[in-house]
C-alpha cells in the first residue's frame, strides 16, 4: 500500500490553484477524454477538465471584488501559470479571460503546469477507517488528507462507487440558462452578455476550440447570454447515475452551484464523513452567479 501525505483528486482549474497551495502533494488524473453527461450535469472527463475545453472567461467586476483580499492579490501576483488579461470594454459587461502567463494565448492547462507530482490512474473509491482515507483505482493509496477537485458529476459517482450515498438520496442544486441571440437583442436586466466574433464562432464549429480570444469584439455578431433568473433542480441518486457519453458541447455550459444531498450542503456532507477532505468546484459556491464563474473557481480553491 501507498502511503501519501496530501492528494488531490482531478487535474481541472481547481487541482492546479490547490497545486499551488498544498506541498508534497499526489495528483491523480483520469484521461479518459470523453464528456459525460446526466440531467443538468455536463462534464469533460480528461486532463485538465472543463479548462480544457471551453476556456476561461472572468467576470471582471466581480474578480476585481475578490482581487480586494491581500492574500489572493499576492497568489495572484505569484502563480506562475495564468493572467487575467481584457477580452471587451465598453460593452454590457466586462469581461476578462484567463490566459497563459507569458503569452497571450488561452489557458489550456499542461502537465507542465503543476509542481507536484501527477499519477495517471481513475480513483473509482475511497473509503474511510478512522483517521485514514484509501483512495482506490487499480492501486489503493492511504492518504492523510484529500482534495476533491473533480466536477459535481465526478464527486457524485466517487460517493456513490463507494457507498456513501443511497440510490434514494435526493440531489438538489442551482443553476440558470445560457443560449445565443444576436447583440441587437439585448436586455441588460435579465442577462449577463458574452460577445463572439463571427470569425471565432466559425473556428469553433470546424477546430472545435480556438487558441486566442478576439479583444475589443464589442461588435461580435453573437452574444452568448446567462440568465440572471436561478432554478432549483432536484433528482435521485439512481436517477443521476444512469449518465451517457455525449459529444462535446462546444457552446453551452452549466454552472451548477449550492450542490446538497439531502438538503446538506456538499461541503457540510464531506466533512461529516472525514474532516480531512475538502471539496472544490462550482458545488460548493454559495450563490448562483450569472456568466463566468472562473473567478470564483480560483477563489475558492485559494483561499482554504
Amino acid at each position: 500500500m501507498i502511503k501519501i501525505n496530501h492528494s488531490i483528486l482531478g487535474s481541472g482549474l481547481s487541482a492546479l490553484v490547490r497545486d499551488k497551495v498544498k506541498i508534497n502533494s499526489k495528483i491523480f488524473y483520469c484521461n479518459e477524454k470523453k464528456i459525460i453527461k446526466s440531467k443538468k450535469f455536463y462534464e469533460f472527463n480528461g486532463f485538465g477538465g472543463n479548462t480544457n475545453i471551453w476556456g476561461g472567461y472572468v467576470n471582471y467586476e466581480r474578480y476585481k471584488n475578490l482581487i480586494k483580499n491581500s492574500k489572493f492579490q499576492k497568489f495572484k501576483k505569484k502563480n506562475n501559470f495564468f493572467k487575467i488579461r481584457k477580452y471587451m470594454n465598453n460593452f454590457i459587461n466586462i469581461t476578462h479571460y484567463l490566459s497563459n502567463k507569458n503569452n497571450n494565448d488561452i489557458l489550456r492547462i499542461k502537465k507542465s503546469n503543476f509542481k507536484n507530482e501527477l499519477i495517471n490512474e481513475k480513483i473509482t473509491k475511497i473509503k474511510i477507517q478512522k483517521k485514514n482515507i484509501y483512495i482506490i483505482g487499480k492501486k489503493i493509496y492511504k492518504t492523510k488528507t484529500l482534495d476533491l477537485c473533480v466536477g459535481n458529476l465526478g464527486i457524485l459517482k466517487l460517493l456513490y462507487n463507494s457507498k456513501l450515498v443511497n440510490k434514494g438520496d435526493i440531489i438538489s442544486f442551482e443553476d440558470g440558462s445560457c443560449s445565443y441571440s444576436l447583440n441587437i437583442f439585448l436586455n441588460k436586466k435579465k442577462y449577463y452578455y458574452i460577445p463572439m466574433k463571427l470569425g471565432d464562432v466559425i473556428k469553433k464549429i470546424f477546430y472545435k476550440k480556438i487558441k486566442k480570444y478576439n479583444e475589443n469584439c464589442e461588435n461580435g455578431f453573437l452574444v452568448q447570454k446567462f440568465s440572471y433568473n436561478k432554478k432549483k433542480f432536484n433528482y435521485r441518486i439512481e436517477d443521476i447515475m444512469k449518465y451517457e457519453s455525449r459529444n462535446i458541447r462546444y457552446f453551452l455550459s452549466n454552472h451548477i452551484v449550492k450542490l446538497s444531498i439531502n438538503k446538506m450542503p456538499i461541503k457540510i456532507f464531506i466533512k461529516k464523513i472525514s474532516k480531512n477532505i475538502n471539496v472544490y468546484n462550482s458545488g460548493v459556491l454559495r450563490k448562483y452567479i450569472a456568466g463566468p464563474i472562473s473567478q470564483d473557481i480560483i477563489y475558492n480553491s485559494f483561499d482554504k
